[in-house]
């Protein structure tokens, strides 16, 4: 363990040494950190000293990153990016972020996500002026004047910026009603099944962990264009689909869904946050973004509980 004087000093010789790794040079941070070189070399030799580990192999010319190196340069990238999110907040206390933001996002996205990170960001900053648009259609930032879309799956070729905000996986779910009236479950064939399917599940396969596949398809198909008529669909009753785990926590908990085949899972899909800033995100949608990773881990990691 370190002393309390020791991790005081730590945490400055981590952000000299992430400026050695992003510049790649000693030269080049002392420059930017307006040390002299010898100095910056006194740090870094301080730090593995404490650390009782080697972080970078020298020579004239390159810097190398041992493994124990690029754990710890990972680690100090976040260390800069907390401070420079620190004093951020603190700054916002007197430039609290105001005026309109809009985002654009699915309707599945709409009541456990987007909605609640909204509102809990304008108690932050009261005079926020949001404007959210729910849609399934990927509506273009600058064209429709949005400051961030989140988006499914992949993405085309543009010159907007994609923050990975998560993964969706895909699981077979029908009521409990549904499930009783069909009887036993057959699970080498849909086709014998009222399926509920969404545009983008044509010639959709399910796996499991033994190298087995299902084809999503039946000649019984209700039609659906967002993931929530889907599920809405399937808790009336009128058959089963294939949707995120995500949107439909609740409703497995509460017993109005019931999984079907747990041991099948269909294709996985990034979530995006889009947007075209160049620089540094604006503060608020800096708060949106970890606000909406920080939901996808808590709600996957209570599926996985």
């Amino acid at each position: 363990m370190f002393i309390k004087s020791e991790r005081k000093k730590l945490s400055y010789q981590m952000l000299v040494f992430d400026e050695v790794v992003k510049k790649g040079s000693f030269t080049l941070a002392a420059d930017a950190l307006g040390h002299t070189k010898s100095a910056v070399s006194q740090y870094i030799t301080q730090l593995e000293s404490a650390l009782e580990v080697r972080l970078l192999n020298r020579s004239t010319r390159t810097l190398i990153l041992t493994a124990a190196g690029q754990l710890l340069a990972k680690r100090s990238d976040q260390l800069v990016d907390l401070l420079s999110t620190t004093i951020a907040e603190v700054a916002s206390h007197h430039n609290a972020p105001s005026g309109r933001i809009g985002i654009t996002a699915p309707h599945a996205f709409e009541t456990s996500l987007v909605t609640p990170i909204i509102a809990d960001l304008c108690i932050e900053y009261p005079k926020l002026i949001p404007e959210l648009i729910f849609t399934d259609e990927r509506l273009d930032i600058l064209e429709n004047k949005l400051d961030m879309a989140i988006s499914v799956g992949p993405q085309k070729d543009s010159n907007y910026n994609a923050i990975l905000i998560g993964v969706l996986d895909s699981i077979l779910v029908g009521s409990p009603q549904y499930i009783a009236k069909i009887g036993v479950f057959q699970p080498n064939n849909l086709s014998d099944y009222n399926l509920v399917t969404l545009p983008w599940q044509k010639q959709c396969m399910l796996n499991n962990n033994l190298g087995k596949s299902i084809q999503f398809e039946s000649n019984k198909l209700l039609k659906v264009n967002t993931t929530t008529s889907a599920i809405n669909s399937i808790k009336c009753g009128v058959g089963i689909g294939l949707v995120p785990s995500i949107f439909v926590k609740n409703e497995l908990d509460s017993g109005l869904l019931v999984r079907v085949l747990p041991e099948f899972e269909g294709e996985q899909r990034n979530v995006y946050a889009i947007h075209s800033y160049q620089q540094q995100l604006p503060l608020v949608l800096r708060r949106f973004v970890d606000k909406l990773k920080s939901e996808f881990k808590e709600k996957h990691a209570l599926d996985v509980c």
